[in-house]
């Protein structure tokens, strides 16, 4: 079961790494394609006319941001869990060797997955900032 969990977590992490590459966005994908609808007299009141200055897919309070943080905190939250049940294991573990070594590495594990998450989170916010 502790082994599903890692497997869990460290596919969260991976999907979390590779998020921040979704942000930068080509030269090519910055054409507004509102300017021709918007530019035609009586669509200028709509309010996909009206910009904000942010952008809603990878901007500060964008889609994509919101969706990075969304699974940091799922992350996050199975690392909790995982350093729970592995403080639980050690606990428990009666003076035998073997099953306190493993609770102590899934201990480690986990903390070092929310640094990697705490870290991931900074980085995402960086490319948001640049990309701005």
């Amino acid at each position: 079961m502790l082994r599903r969990l890692r497997t869990l977590i460290l596919t969260l992490l991976v999907a979390l790494s590779l998020s921040p590459a979704l942000l930068v966005a080509s030269p090519v994908a910055a054409v507004n394609v509102f300017n021709p609808v918007c530019n035609s007299g009586a669509a200028n009141e709509s309010t996909a006319c009206k910009t904000t200055g942010q952008d809603p897919i990878g901007g500060r309070n964008g889609i994509l941001y919101k969706v990075a943080a969304i699974l940091s905190i799922i992350a996050a939250i199975g690392a909790v869990i995982v350093i729970i049940i592995a403080g639980f294991m050690y606990v428990t573990s009666g003076g035998d060797a073997n099953k306190a070594g493993s609770a102590r590495k899934a201990i480690i594990g986990a903390v070092v997955g929310l640094v990697v998450i705490a870290l991931a989170n900074a980085f995402i916010a960086f490319v948001i900032n640049i990309v701005k």
